[in-house]
């Protein structure tokens, strides 16, 4: 499900204070959670990885969050639903020396659509079957033709990270080193422990006129692991690391340090219903009474510690798309009375022990959730327990270390938090359709006809042009209870005496790097 997320570039702001001196010889230090894993870019799209590639590899463009999109290696394009074409700036250079050609880009997806590749891009930010490529290396444009319509065919296939010919040509070598056109080189591999990356003097097509000579622009970055989130903390407080993102408690003490912070959307709070015959949760009248029984601004309060706000789209906040769109027109209104009328109309009467019962059988649900879930995520869980209680519904929290093979595989589940974050709404479109499991990916059972009507309809048209339909389709999940949305959570990147800015994806933008001593 992390592959839903798309890697929009969106603007970050700017903190308060100096926060203090970076890492010595104008080099930042930036404190990862997790190994990137995996070097090649095509074939790694963890957090992580694309965390560490972002400086070594680029993409066609860049778009920040209510602006205009900036060229990264294209320098103008043209779109419609069904058709992209590039033109590539000139000069711009590998890490190797070679000048970057439009065959080169060719080639790049080429080795990315191949399916023994097995790139999590395929499918997500280009079509898996029915694209065309077309390649003149004279004018320098790049030109992508799909067979059926996509709303954001643009802005999908200018995001994904272009590897030159040297790596396309011999994908071995991705696996060991850089082959891209991005501001820094790899200059030292530790995996597990550190990566060491220096600056491309000769690098200067960066969007916003960036180039390798811009004042500030830290001369190295050393990207080390960090796994512990107070141990990331403690370093920031004390200068170890200049950059690095906390998402819990430790934030408290963090924010009065005079740091540049940033928070991000991270977590949605999202709660499904499976749809399935002869699960209860396939009566709609019972889906509206679970919705309505539960207090949004309650529960999204909880499961974000206080610092998340509620959801007005599916996708998150950082998303630089249809970013007017409102859904909470559709959301089932909280009201514990009109809930339990609900449920007496659907036959459903309250039993001895308090829970409902029809037919013999309790109306007793299974709540399932991430294994891996924090505490205040948990806490939530069990306040949306105590409050289905209220109205007779018997609900268990069920933890999973391995929640997406029981949905995806049609396994005994009636409601499960499924944090799943996108920027795009039309992501959406291939997350609640097709064929029910074992056989698709439909893993709700949705059947409902006005979404995939309203989806299809979206779909047909090309950027913002799409963006009231996609908010009907949304609407209509919403309306019809295939989910309920609550509140985003969010995290904080941390700079110390480092000024950035990040990406809709919530990625640090390497050229946005600014040693402020």
């Amino acid at each position: 499900m992390g592959a839903t997320t798309l890697a929009l570039t969106g603007c970050g702001a700017t903190g308060d204070g100096d926060g203090g001196a970076a890492s010595g010889d104008g080099g930042v230090t930036y404190a990862l959670a997790a190994d990137p894993g995996q070097l090649n870019p095509i074939k790694n799209a963890t957090v992580a990885a694309q965390s560490l590639a972002a400086f070594g590899y680029e993409s066609l463009v860049s778009f920040a969050a209510g602006a205009e999109p900036q060229g990264l290696l294209a320098e103008k394009w043209e779109e419609s639903a069904t058709k992209v074409s590039f033109t590539l700036k000139e000069g711009v250079t590998c890490v190797d020396g070679s000048p970057l050609t439009a065959s080169d880009v060719k080639a790049s997806f080429d080795y990315a659509g191949l399916k023994e590749t097995g790139s999590p891009f395929r499918g997500v930010y280009f079509p898996a079957t029915g694209l065309k490529i077309d390649a003149d290396d004279a004018s320098r444009t790049v030109t992508f033709q799909s067979e059926n319509a996509q709303s954001f065919l643009f802005a999908t296939i200018g995001l994904m990270p272009v590897v030159c010919k040297a790596g396309s040509a011999d994908p071995g070598r991705l696996d060991k080193e850089w082959l891209g056109t991005g501001p820094y080189k790899l200059a030292e591999s530790s995996p597990g422990q550190s990566y060491k990356l220096t600056l491309r003097p000769e690098y200067a097509w960066g969007a916003g006129g960036v180039t390798g000579k811009t004042e500030g622009l830290p001369s190295s970055v050393t990207v080390q692991v960090v796994e512990n989130e107070s141990t990331v903390a403690n370093m920031l407080q004390s200068g170890e690391v200049d950059l690095g993102l906390v998402a819990g408690d430790d934030r408290q003490r963090l924010d009065s340090a005079g740091l540049q912070k940033i928070d991000v959307p991270a977590r949605p709070g999202l709660v499904f219903f499976n749809q399935a015959k002869g699960r209860a949760t396939n009566d709609l009248a019972v889906r509206q009474a679970i919705a309505g029984a539960i207090d949004r601004d309650a529960v999204g309060k909880v499961t974000t510690g206080g610092r998340g706000t509620p959801m007005k789209s599916l996708t998150t906040s950082y998303s630089n798309v249809c970013k007017t769109t409102d859904i909470t027109p559709a959301l089932t209104a909280f009201d514990k009375t009109a809930a339990a009328a609900k449920l007496d109309e659907a036959g459903w009467a309250k039993g001895a022990n308090g829970t409902r019962e029809k037919d013999g059988k309790e109306l007793a649900l299974i709540l399932l959730y991430p294994a891996n879930s924090d505490k205040s995520v948990v806490s939530g869980i069990e306040l949306i327990q105590q409050q289905l209680a209220e109205i007779g519904v018997k609900a268990t929290p069920t933890p999973s270390p391995s929640y997406t093979d029981v949905i995806f595989q049609g396994g005994d589940w009636d409601l499960v938090w499924a944090p799943i974050s996108t920027t795009l709404p039309s992501t959406w479109q291939g997350i609640l359709s097709g064929d029910f499991p074992p056989k698709g990916g439909n893993w709700t059972y949705n059947t409902n006809k006005e979404f995939f009507d309203l989806a299809a309809k979206a779909q047909s048209q090309a950027g913002e042009q799409s963006c009231e339909g996609w908010q009907a389709a949304q609407s209509s999940l919403v309306k019809d209870l295939e989910l309920l949305p609550l509140y985003e959570a969010t995290e904080t990147v941390y700079g110390n005496g480092v000024t950035f800015s990040l990406n809709s994806n919530t990625l640090v933008v390497p050229t946005s790097l600014r040693v402020s001593k």
